[in-house]
């Protein structure tokens, strides 16, 4: 289960999805055994019955971001590793050559992109209207930039920040 690095492919596979999530969050437990997290499934992946790229997306809440340090070295002996410097976020991605199996999140516990990043599957979980417009726009995006991950992920933002912000200001 995964997808070749760069394209884009929408499949419904939520068991499989929800399986590879524990057994990657037990995982993950391990090597964070000393400190204090909170590991949620988060993406289209963490919603059933909505189509997804088949790469499980993680968000790992950590009370102080710099106890990342601790477990970097072990980290890296299994992830690719990417800082995003503008929301103080660490990304690992477990890949080979060809394929994108994780996409892990480290973010602060309080920061706003963590609790939006929930926010977002739980909305989904809950409103089928929203989930099933989200649903058509994921799978037009996907014919139009099937071999640019990249824009598809871009284009699905305006959309995203939307449901975000209504569910905010309730």
């Amino acid at each position: 289960m995964g997808l070749n690095n760069g394209t884009v492919h929408l499949e419904n596979n939520y068991l499989i999805w929800k399986n590879m999530f524990n057994t990657e969050c037990n995982n993950l437990r391990k090597i964070f055994k000393n400190i204090e997290i909170s590991i949620e499934h988060v993406g289209s992946t963490s919603v059933k019955d909505l189509s997804a790229k088949p790469i499980v997306d993680i968000a790992i809440g950590i009370n102080n971001f710099f106890d990342i340090d601790k477990v970097i070295e072990e980290l890296k002996k299994i992830y690719t590793i990417k800082v995003n410097k503008v929301d103080n976020e660490i990304l690992l991605i477990k890949e080979d050559d060809k394929e994108t199996y994780f996409i892990i999140h480290i973010l602060e516990i309080n920061s706003e992109r963590y609790k939006n990043m929930i926010l977002l599957r739980d909305i989904l979980n809950k409103d089928s209207n929203i989930k099933k417009e989200y649903e058509i726009l994921k799978q037009s995006l996907a014919k139009k930039y099937y071999n640019d991950r990249k824009m598809y992920t871009k284009a699905k933002n305006d959309f995203i920040q939307k449901i975000i912000e209504k569910n905010n200001n309730n």
